[in-house]
């Protein structure tokens, strides 16, 4: 009887460790788990970022695309403008000088 009282007690002892041990296994699983969909959570914002700044950055391009198609139109402008004054200036010369 009392080999079997020991070898009982050692099992209890076996079984007292091994939920102890369980225990601490859940709450290093629970903790994982969480990280994981904190890190998930993290991961959908900086994709929902990265399509903003994407969305952001096609506005800015199409807007730098227009000022400088204003800019051209605004050179091609000017040049007509001093094309047309040269014009004018040496013509009102040649007048001045046949007078």
């Amino acid at each position: 009887m009392k080999g079997g009282k020991r070898t009982l007690a050692k099992l209890e002892q076996r079984v007292r460790e091994l939920e102890l041990e369980l225990e601490s296994e859940q709450r290093r699983y629970q903790e994982a788990d969480k990280n994981a969909r904190k890190q998930e959570r993290r991961m959908k914002e900086l994709a929902l970022q990265a399509d903003e700044d994407r969305k952001a950055q096609d506005r800015l391009n199409d807007t730098v695309e227009k000022l400088q198609q204003k800019i051209k139109t605004y050179k091609r402008q000017v040049e007509e403008a001093v094309g047309f004054m040269t014009t004018f200036y040496c013509s009102s010369l040649s007048s001045l000088s046949s007078s």
